[in-house]
């Protein structure tokens, strides 16, 4: 039968947040093992998410997965292997809802909330390095196995320099990164402050999350480690104006804004490519599902997180903030 998904936000829930990812998967029962694992050298602990897909012949989805027992494995043993030495490290089976990871609302039961757990001092993740996961479901079923590249650290260059000036609508602001062979695809985003007020001096403070782009994919054929990402100043102006309520009788601060790349590797380009398949005015709609998980379905690949922080405008920006065309409504001072 049909293995059906349903996945919302995937690039940006999967590479900022892998353990807060559900995924709903119904087929005729056999054991199907599910798996998403997002490693990272800059966490301080990993975790892999491991159920299994499920519909018993003439049973409930619904019901049945409210049913702890049914989503998960009883005595899986996960490992990880690094690949030019051979050494394994086994994961402790934890519930994430304690380690800070509640499951989200949904058909699933919530608690439990089981995912696999190592300390990233005892794993010691070197960039480049290849990396194996090994699942052992017990009772006689074939090993799962899949490979993937630690992705080594981003590095954001100073470009644009602090204060970054918008003033003029065309001109065009270029952020810049030096990027590991590893990161084949990058979500790139700003998160802007700002506060605001309807009495007096009690401000409230309000953050936006700009994505400039969720799957900015470098060429293969791309040798280059500096990657460019550019906006121009009428569309910083334009988002802000977008999405802040142009109601009067509040006052804002503009306080600054952080800029954050994410990157992830190879496996999640081919994700990206495949959920974009097949879609438009004279597909199917059946879209393919991607998997590196043999025998299984899911991913198991590795990410970069890297931010410039406390980024600010000049003041003629702010002027422009203020009473520019686009933003003259919204009260900044």
């Amino acid at each position: 039968m049909l293995l059906k998904k349903a996945l919302a936000g995937v690039f940006v829930a999967l590479i900022l947040g892998a353990c807060s990812t559900d995924f709903q998967l119904e087929a005729e029962y056999k054991d199907i093992p599910v798996v998403y694992a997002f490693i990272s050298k800059q966490d301080t602990a990993h975790y892999i998410r491991l159920e299994k897909a499920f519909l018993q012949p003439g049973g409930n989805a619904n019901q049945i997965a409210q049913i702890a027992d049914s989503i998960y494995y009883a005595k899986a043993i996960v490992q990880l292997e690094k690949v030019a030495t051979g050494q394994r490290f086994t994961l402790t089976r934890v519930d994430g809802a304690r380690e800070g990871y509640p499951r989200q609302d949904g058909p699933f039961a919530k608690t439990p909330n089981y995912l696999y757990k190592i300390k990233a001092n005892q794993l010691n993740l070197k960039g480049g390095e290849q990396l194996k996961l090994l699942i052992n479901r017990g009772e006689g079923k074939a090993l799962i196995t899949a490979q993937t590249t630690v992705v080594s650290d981003l590095a954001l260059l100073d470009r644009p320099g602090s204060p970054i000036a918008f003033i003029d609508y065309n001109r065009q602001i270029s952020f810049s990164w030096n990027t590991p062979v590893e990161a084949k695809v990058f979500d790139v985003r700003l998160r802007l402050y700002y506060r605001e007020t309807t009495t007096g001096n009690n401000y409230v403070n309000k953050t936006l999350e700009w994505v400039l782009k969720s799957d900015l994919e470098r060429s293969s054929s791309d040798t280059d480690t500096r990657i460019n990402y550019t906006i121009t100043g009428e569309q910083f102006f334009k988002f802000i104006a977008d999405n802040i309520d142009a109601t009067q009788n509040r006052r804002r601060i503009f306080d600054g804004m952080d800029f954050l790349v994410n990157g992830a590797g190879s496996e999640m380009v081919e994700f990206l490519r495949i959920s974009r398949a097949n879609t438009g005015i004279t597909s199917s709609q059946v879209v393919p599902m991607y998997t590196n998980i043999p025998n299984g379905v899911g991913i198991f690949t590795s990410r970069s997180t890297a931010a410039r922080k406390g980024l600010q405008i000049t003041a003629p920006t702010a002027d422009s903030l203020r009473a520019g065309k686009f933003t003259r409504q919204l009260n900044f001072q």
